[in-house]
């Protein structure tokens, strides 16, 4: 993250660390997938790690994970070994990790800063991995939604990360839903920067709007399945670049 940027959004998502990893989606099988079906034994940085809902996967297929992040109320949910700390300066050892996970946070970060850190991590012929879950805002009930929260997903068929010193290797989208109840998605709408930096007037504002939305335009009972898409890539380091290496052992 940006260094003043990732300092705020840090102090401001530990208000809702605990509701984020209740009410924000997991990442689809088909994506996590399209580095390697196999994580038993890899070592993994999940850089912007938070409360772990990445984390807490890919330590389910058997990889080792250690958790950077700035937010040490985040860090605390996460179930992986942690480590306060940034993408653009992670405190990790030079050539410790086989693959670097980013999962909803590379548009928080110096991405130059970023990948000159992540290419200094990794090991010869590592991988980065970024996932980006945003609402299907190709779906006009959706787009609207969004909008109410003000969520600011947009959907670029052409976008592709394309940090200096990586090859992109692969990319995929991957369209799931997930369940939520009405009060679930009132949470969702807390978890956005949005709501987090507005003060109480604007937040009732947009749940108020919320309770009209679901009341009159789009009704529902029970749970709503709340569709998502998944986007996904897999790029390649070209080798380390950086001129100093650390000695620090994890």
């Amino acid at each position: 993250m940006r260094p003043r940027a990732q300092a705020a959004h840090g102090r401001s998502f530990g208000q809702q660390a605990g509701v984020y990893d209740e009410v924000r989606p997991r990442y689809p099988d088909a994506a996590i997938n399209l580095v390697s079906s196999e994580w038993s034994d890899l070592e993994i940085c999940d850089l912007g790690a938070g409360t772990g809902i990445l984390s807490s996967a890919l330590l389910d297929r058997g990889a080792n994970v250690i958790a950077i992040d700035p937010d040490e109320v985040a860090l605390a949910n996460n179930p992986a070994r942690s480590l306060v700390g940034s993408a653009e300066d992670t405190g990790l050892p030079d050539a410790c990790v086989d693959i670097v996970t980013v999962a909803q946070a590379w548009h928080w970060f110096d991405e130059a800063a970023a990948a000159a850190e992540i290419d200094r991590i990794l090991r010869p012929g590592g991988h980065l991995i970024i996932l980006i879950n945003q609402l299907d805002v190709r779906i006009d009930w959706v787009l609207r939604l969004s909008r109410i929260m003000h969520a600011g997903d947009v959907y670029r068929p052409a976008y592709r990360p394309s940090p200096a010193g990586f090859d992109l290797l692969d990319h995929a989208l991957v369209e799931f839903t997930t369940p939520l109840p009405f009060e679930g998605i009132v949470d969702l709408a807390r978890t956005r920067s949005y709501w987090l930096r507005s003060n109480q007037t604007t937040r009732s504002r947009v749940e108020s709007n919320l309770h009209e939305y679901f009341s009159v335009e789009q009704p529902f009972d029970g749970e709503l399945d709340l569709p998502y898409m998944c986007l996904a890539y897999v790029l390649r380091s070209h080798g380390r670049t950086t001129a100093k290496l650390r000695t620090q052992q994890l």
